[in-house]
């Protein structure tokens, strides 16, 4: 459920943005075959992803989920121990420049990122050594940002 208007402007965005690390640690796993139910099911409530492309699939989710999922694709390889990011204002698609400015933010402090979108909101997974880097990137951009 989103509660609030989209933003439709960039500026408007970066004025409203909120930002919060979601709870637990996640991982990114990826696998040539392609999901089988179980690997939707184990997306669960969220946050979580699924991606099929280019004969690979990757998921990204709470690191509590991977023994059944490493069990299920045990060829699967995984990065692990990574935060993610919600940014909680909602963006309507005709917003330009949003992850441009955000990720140029973090790449200039030597942070590399994973992307996510979703519907009204964007988001990012990051390794959680460099959250405190990251925190302090984000806080710069939005001052008024960070949620609980």
């Amino acid at each position: 459920m989103v509660p609030q208007q989209p933003a439709r402007k960039l500026s408007d965005a970066l004025r409203r943005m909120r930002f919060r690390v979601e709870e637990g640690r996640f991982a990114l796993v990826g696998f040539d075959a392609p999901p089988v139910p179980e690997d939707w099911a184990r997306l669960g409530d969220g946050p979580a992803q699924l991606v099929r492309e280019g004969g690979e699939t990757s998921l990204l989710v709470p690191e509590r989920a991977l023994p059944e999922l490493l069990e299920a694709h045990p060829e699967a390889r995984v990065e692990k121990d990574l935060c993610w990011i919600r940014f909680e204002t909602p963006m309507g698609w005709e917003v330009v420049g949003f992850l441009a400015l955000v990720c140029g933010s973090l790449a200039d402090a030597g942070i590399p990122i994973g992307a996510v979108c979703g519907f009204s909101r964007d988001h990012l997974f990051l390794n959680a050594a460099r959250l405190p880097v990251a925190l302090g990137v984000l806080r710069e951009l939005f001052p008024e940002g960070e949620t609980d």
